[in-house]
C-alpha cells in the first residue's frame, strides 16, 4: 500500500460538493511496537488494534492511530501519522483512511466523496485497479503509473474569485518593533540608515498603507515592544512609551487604532535582573521578589493608559479580541497568547538573569546553564521557580485556546504570539502546541521573535504560519528555516530577502483572507537625519489568499 509520503503530484483536481455516508475502509500495514508521536484528535476503546481501523475512518479528521492496552485497549487517534518512537506492546498504523477497488481512477473521487475522512486519493493498478484513500495530500514523489487527486469541498472559498471578493476587516500585524532609547538595538557594528530609523519607517508605511486600503480595526503587537529589557519601572513607563511607541505609530489614519499586544522574552527582562529599585535594575533578594520582579514586568505593560484612544491593551497572558464589520458581518478573532517558556531564546535566558548577575562579563551568557553562578547566582530554587512559572502561563494558554478557539463563531481566527511552536520549541514542545492547535479552525499563526518574514503552511492542521519580526525595534536577519523535525508538518511558501523591514496586513471577506507582507518601495532614500528622509510609498512584496476552510490557497496575481 502506498504510505500518504508516497503520494504522486499529478495535478488532478477535482471538485466535489456536499457529504455522503461512511464506506468501509483497511489499514495500511500495522507497525508493531511503534508509537506514532503528537496530532492526537482523541481515543477510543478497543480490545484489540482490529477495531481501531473502523473506529479511525468513521472519526472526523482521523488517519492515523497507535494501539496500546491502556485501560484495556485503546486506540490513540491522531490527524496524521507522526514522528515514530519505539513502544513495547504499542501497534500503529491506518495513515490512509483506507482502499477501495476502482478499474480506473475515475470511480476513485466519487468513492473518496462518499468516504468519512476522505479529502485525497492516489490509484494504481494494483490488484486491478485501487483507489488508496487519504484524510490530507501529504508529501509526493514519482510512481510512474500512479494518479493523485485531492477532494475540494464547497466551503473552500474557490467559488468566488478572491480578487473580486470584498475585503471589509482588515489588521495589521507587527514584531519586534521597539527600539531603545540609546538606539543600541538597531545600530549595533555595522548598520545603514534604514536600520537606523526602521521604527520610525515602519509606523510612517503603516500610515500610508492605512490611508490607501481597507482601515486596520487593530495592530497585532507580537511582543519584544520595549528593548532590551522591557519597562523598567513606574516611573519610567509612560515616558518610554511616549519616545519608542506613541511618537512612532502618530500618523493621522493609525495614531487611533487599537493595538493587541503580547508579552516577549524582552519585554520579562530579556536576560537582566528583572527585579528593580526606581529606575535601576538590581539582583532579586528571594525567589518572592523574583516572582514579583516578573508581575511587575506584566503590569507596566498592562496597566498603561494611552493618550490616544486607551489604544494600548495587554488585557492578560490569554485573551481574545474581536473584529468585525457590522455592514457585512465578517468578523476575526484575535487569540493573544504567552509562548515564553519556549526553548529557543525563551524563559531559560528571562530566569537565569545572566547580564544582570554576569555585568560586564557576560561574553558566556548565550551558554549558561542552570547552577552556574551567573544563572540566579547559583540559586537553582530560583530558576526552577521561574522556569515553571513560564510554563503554567503556557499551558494556560494552551488550554483557553484550544477551548475558545473552537468555540469561535468568527469568521476568521488568527493568534497572535511571540514565538512560534515550530521555530522555536524543540520537538516535544512542538508536539504540545500542534496538538492544542489541531481542529481548532485557526487561520493564520502570526508571531516573531526571529526578525526576519516567512510564510510557511501546514496542510495537515490547516494553519498558516507568518513569521513577523522585521518591525524594526531591532537588526533584521535571515528567515528562520524549518527544523528537519517539522519538515513533516509545514512547508516553505514563501520568505523575504532579509535586507528590509516591514509588517503583514490581513483582509477578510466572507470566503478569503487575504495575507500580505509590506515594505517600503524604492522610492524611499534613507538617510542619517530623519529630518532629510525621502518619503516614498509601500511596496507588497507578498499576497496570498487564504480560503475559508484553511486549506493552501494560492498567491495573488
Amino acid at each position: 500500500m502506498l504510505d500518504r509520503k508516497n503520494l504522486v503530484n499529478a495535478g488532478v483536481l477535482l471538485a466535489i460538493v456536499g457529504v455522503s455516508t461512511c464506506a468501509a475502509a483497511t489499514c495500511s500495514s500495522l507497525e508493531s511496537n511503534i508509537d506514532y508521536q503528537g496530532l492526537d484528535i482523541g481515543s477510543a476503546r478497543s480490545a484489540s488494534v482490529n477495531g481501531c481501523c473502523s473506529i479511525c475512518s468513521k472519526t472526523n479528521e482521523c488517519g492515523a492511530f497507535t494501539w496500546t492496552n491502556y485501560n484495556g485497549g485503546t486506540c490513540w487517534l491522531k490527524k496524521s501519522k507522526g514522528p515514530t518512537k519505539v513502544n513495547n506492546g504499542a501497534v500503529s498504523g491506518g495513515a490512509d483512511v483506507g482502499n477501495a477497488h476502482s478499474a480506473s481512477v475515475n470511480g476513485c473521487c466519487s468513492i473518496c466523496f462518499k468516504t468519512n475522512g476522505c479529502r485525497a486519493f492516489t490509484w494504481t493498478n494494483y490488484n486491478g485497479g485501487t483507489c488508496w484513500l487519504k484524510s490530507s495530500k501529504g508529501g509526493s514523489n514519482s510512481n510512474p503509473g500512479a494518479v493523485s487527486g485531492v477532494l475540494q469541498t464547497s466551503n473552500s472559498g474557490s467559488s468566488v474569485d478572491p480578487a473580486s471578493a470584498k475585503y471589509s476587516v482588515a489588521a495589521y500585524a507587527v514584531g519586534d518593533w521597539g527600539q531603545t532609547l540609546d538606539m543600541s538595538s538597531c545600530c549595533g557594528g555595522t548598520y545603514n540608515n534604514f536600520d537606523l530609523h526602521a521604527q520610525e519607517i515602519v509606523g510612517k508605511l503603516m500610515d500610508i498603507q492605512a490611508g490607501t486600503a481597507v482601515k486596520p480595526k487593530a495592530v497585532l503587537g507580537h511582543g519584544d515592544s520595549f528593548y532590551w529589557t522591557g519597562i523598567d519601572s513606574l516611573e519610567s513607563r509612560d515616558s518610554r512609551f511616549q519616545t519608542t511607541y506613541e511618537s512612532r505609530y502618530n500618523g493621522d489614519n493609525i495614531k487611533n487604532v487599537p493595538w493587541v499586544n503580547v508579552m516577549g522574552n524582552h519585554d520579562y527582562g530579556g536576560a537582566n535582573y528583572v527585579c528593580n529599585v526606581g529606575d535601576q535594575l538590581v539582583q532579586c533578594n528571594s525567589t518572592a521578589e523574583m516572582l514579583q520582579g516578573l508581575e511587575n514586568k506584566f503590569r507596566y505593560q498592562a496597566d498603561y493608559t494611552s493618550p490616544n484612544d486607551n489604544r494600548w491593551a495587554l488585557d492578560d497572558r490569554f485573551y481574545v479580541r474581536r473584529i468585525e464589520d457590522a455592514a457585512t458581518g465578517v468578523s476575526i478573532d484575535i487569540f493573544n497568547i504567552d509562548m515564553n517558556d519556549a526553548d529557543i531564546a525563551g524563559s531559560h535566558g528571562v530566569c537565569c538573569q545572566c547580564y544582570g548577575y554576569a555585568k560586564d562579563d557576560n561574553g558566556g551568557c548565550g551558554s549558561i546553564a542552570r547552577g552556574d553562578k551567573h544563572c540566579c547566582g547559583g540559586d537553582n530554587d530560583m530558576y526552577d521557580t521561574c522556569m515553571a512559572k513560564f510554563v503554567q502561563w503556557a499551558e494556560d494558554s494552551r488550554m483557553q485556546l484550544t477551548k475558545q478557539a473552537k468555540a469561535s463563531t468568527a469568521t476568521w481566527k488568527i493568534v497572535n504570539s511571540h514565538f512560534s511552536p515550530i521555530q522555536h520549541y524543540k520537538e516535544d514542545g512542538m508536539h504540545k502546541w500542534l496538538n492544542a492547535l489541531n481542529g481548532t479552525g485557526i487561520h493564520a499563526f502570526i508571531y516573531g521573535h526571529t526578525h526576519g518574514e516567512k510564510h510557511d503552511y501546514s496542510d495537515s492542521l490547516r494553519i498558516h504560519f507568518v513569521e513577523n519580526g522585521a518591525g524594526g525595534g531591532t537588526k533584521k536577519e535571515f528567515a528562520s528555516t524549518i527544523p528537519s523535525f517539522a519538515t513533516q508538518y509545514v512547508k516553505k511558501e514563501w520568505a523575504y530577502t532579509g535586507d528590509e523591514y516591514g509588517f503583514f496586513s490581513v483582509e477578510g471577506s466572507k470566503d478569503w483572507l487575504k495575507l500580505q507582507y509590506h515594505t517600503a518601495d524604492s522610492k524611499w532614500k534613507f538617510t542619517e537625519n530623519w529630518a532629510d528622509m525621502t518619503i516614498g510609498g509601500v511596496a507588497t512584496k507578498h499576497c496570498w489568499y487564504i480560503p475559508r476552510d484553511g486549506s493552501e490557497g494560492k498567491a495573488c496575481l
